[in-house]
């Protein structure tokens, strides 16, 4: 079964607070790695379409989540098999971590491609995911740029993200922090908190223009209230360019976003 993290090149407590340093210091870009990471996005599994109820796609993500695997397989493969698109991602997603089925890239790319062909944001996703880190397919991170676009434009949350990353790290596409920080604040926007850490971190280096120290404490914090523990660095290195003053009201400002459901939130 292939284990991939929530938050790809998430750096460590330590590592995270050397970038940081690094760039105060020498304002110097960190290099993409030469190779795929060990882990990566994790693939978006969809419960439905709000608006559209679908009771064996739902049915088969309970069980899922409860760990019945063939129980899950049963529930989507029926609707899959007669072209329901959530239910063709969502079976992909099994084949592709080996989930009561032997684990196959092959077979999770095929079903991803024929809900990716009905516009479906996860199935775009997930097909981004495989070619930008090279998962049973060769590496092509532009191609998974292009499919992470796709997705992006119809604002799912981990797609605007990845699509931020690639910018923010010139993979796949040619570096451009402003684009990043864009990209970065809409999947914020949308609830999703590795971008929220992300925002933060650029807000804070200055990358996209100008270093916004209020605007990366409002989003480190709500960020480490969405459980990325490592924003509390960025938090607490931005609480360095401003006054206590504006500390506390960045602290509002993070509690007004979340309360506020992302409605009155920083934004571009």
């Amino acid at each position: 079964m292939n284990h991939r993290s929530l938050w790809p090149f998430a750096l460590s407590t330590g590592l995270l607070w050397l970038a940081l340093l690094s760039h105060a210091v020498a304002q110097t870009r960190p290099t993409p790695p030469a190779t795929p990471p060990a882990s990566a996005m994790p693939s978006a599994l969809t419960s439905g379409v709000p608006g559209q109820p679908n009771d064996n796609v739902q049915s088969g993500v309970a069980a899922l989540q409860r760990g019945h695997y063939a129980i899950a397989m049963r529930a989507w493969r029926g609707d899959a098999d007669k072209g329901n698109a959530l239910a063709q991602s969502n079976v992909g997603y099994l084949h592709e971590h080996g989930l009561g089925v032997p684990q196959s890239y092959p077979e999770a790319m095929a079903w991803y491609r024929k809900a990716a062909a009905q516009n479906l944001p996860q199935a775009q996703f997930n097909i981004g995911t495989l070619y930008f880190y090279g998962y049973g397919v060769e590496r092509n991170p532009r191609e998974g740029v292009n499919w992470f676009r796709l997705a992006a434009k119809q604002n799912l949350a981990e797609g605007q993200y990845m699509l931020g990353l690639a910018y923010h790290e010139g993979t796949g596409v040619a570096a451009d922090a402003t684009q990043a920080l864009d990209w970065f604040v809409k999947s914020a926007l949308m609830g999703y908190p590795a971008a929220q850490l992300m925002a933060g971190m650029v807000y804070l280096s200055g990358d996209a223009g100008r270093i916004e120290a209020d605007k990366a404490y409002v989003w480190a914090e709500v960020a480490y209230t969405n459980g990325v523990v490592d924003a509390s660095l960025v938090r607490d290195y931005a609480s360095y360019k401003i006054s206590r003053k504006q500390i506390e009201q960045a602290k509002e400002a993070g509690k007004r976003c979340i309360q506020s459901r992302y409605k009155d939130c920083p934004a571009r």
